[in-house]
């Protein structure tokens, strides 16, 4: 069951897989890790400040975009030591979670 803390914390998690990516990952990929990481960073301050309305289609839809993209963060830094493709999957986790971002910033507005 989803509540008002949900967004805060969907955001939190994918920040701290960003970090992590980051710190793994090198040029422009490492960069946009970082931007990511520090503008969800800030949505989730901004989300834990406000009382947000969790029952409404836009909420679901931000948290169910975090959690896709947390779990392609997840994906990705496993397969960082496994695979030649891991660039490839790191900015998979770029792309989605950018689009996440930008949903949550729309529940934010």
């Amino acid at each position: 069951m989803m509540d008002s803390h949900e967004l805060a914390e969907t955001l939190t998690g994918l920040a701290s897989r960003l970090n992590n990516l980051m710190v793994d990952t090198t040029g422009s990929i490492s960069r946009e890790c970082s931007d990511l990481e520090d503008t969800l960073t800030g949505q989730a301050m901004a989300a834990i400040a406000r009382d947000l309305d969790h029952t409404t289609s836009q909420y679901l839809s931000a948290v169910n975009a975090l959690n896709e993209a947390a779990l392609e963060a997840d994906a990705a830094a496993a397969s960082l030591d496994r695979t030649a493709r891991s660039i490839e999957a790191v900015a998979k986790v770029v792309k989605l979670a950018g689009q996440a971002s930008m949903l949550a910033a729309k529940v934010l507005a």
